[in-house]
């Protein structure tokens, strides 16, 4: 018969059982019984607690502190921090001002009708009939000039030298009956021309040179028109 051992067959031993793992119920922590896996060890003792070392006695050669303890300011009503004193100030009133604008207008124009009417030269050298003119130097009939040599007849410039008839003309040289001009040399009739050379009636030009009325001309046809103009015109 199937499954029944044969005559003389010893039977075969059953496996040992695995032994039973220990079981313990852990309520407090999980709630539940584990039965998985071993209890935990016991946690050690707390250490006890180290005893602080003892305080160290004051030195008697060490300095005391020169600085004041900070003072604690009681802030009361409207008040602000003066930054540049470092005190507490209270917000009042602004002050009076030192002078009404009527006062300062009528200073003002005092002492601007004083400067036109002194003609003095401060710093000038050699210049006759100038007015109002500092650190000029063999200038005629001149006003309101800075720095200015050799010059005649010039207004409100500066740094100009050999100049006749310019008005307001800065850093130029030998230029002649011009206006608005700056760094630029041997212009004759021109108006807010700057960095320029050899122009003669010119208006805006920049970085220029051999100029007629704002047409280019090469260097010997410039002085060729340059002299029959001068002719024409009388100077």
């Amino acid at each position: 018969m199937a499954g029944s051992t044969r005559r003389g067959a010893r039977p075969r031993p059953r496996p040992a059982e695995k032994p039973a793992e220990t079981r313990y119920i852990d309520i407090a922590r999980r709630g539940f019984v584990d039965t998985t896996r071993p209890p935990p060890p016991p946690e050690p003792p707390a250490a006890p607690p180290r005893p602080s070392p003892p305080a160290r006695p004051a030195s008697p050669l060490a300095r005391p502190d020169p600085r004041p303890a900070p003072a604690v300011r009681e802030v009361t009503g409207r008040m602000y921090v003066d930054t540049a004193r470092g005190e507490f100030r209270e917000i009042g009133k602004p002050a009076e001002p030192v002078m009404t604008r009527r006062q300062f207008e009528s200073e003002h124009q005092r002492l601007l009708r004083q400067f036109g009417e002194s003609g003095e030269n401060p710093g000038s050298f050699s210049c006759q009939g100038c007015s109002s003119c500092a650190s000029c130097m063999f200038c005629v009939d001149c006003e309101g000039c800075y720095r200015c040599t050799h010059s005649t007849r010039c207004k409100d410039s500066s740094h100009l030298t050999h100049c006749e008839d310019c008005e307001n003309c800065h850093g130029s040289a030998y230029c002649v009956r011009s206006r608005n001009c700056t760094g630029s040399s041997y212009l004759v009739l021109c108006v807010s021309c700057s960095e320029s050379t050899y122009c003669f009636g010119c208006v805006g030009l920049q970085k220029k040179d051999f100029h007629v009325l704002n047409v280019k001309y090469t260097r010997n046809e410039y002085f060729r028109i340059v002299k029959a103009l001068r002719e024409e015109m009388g100077f």
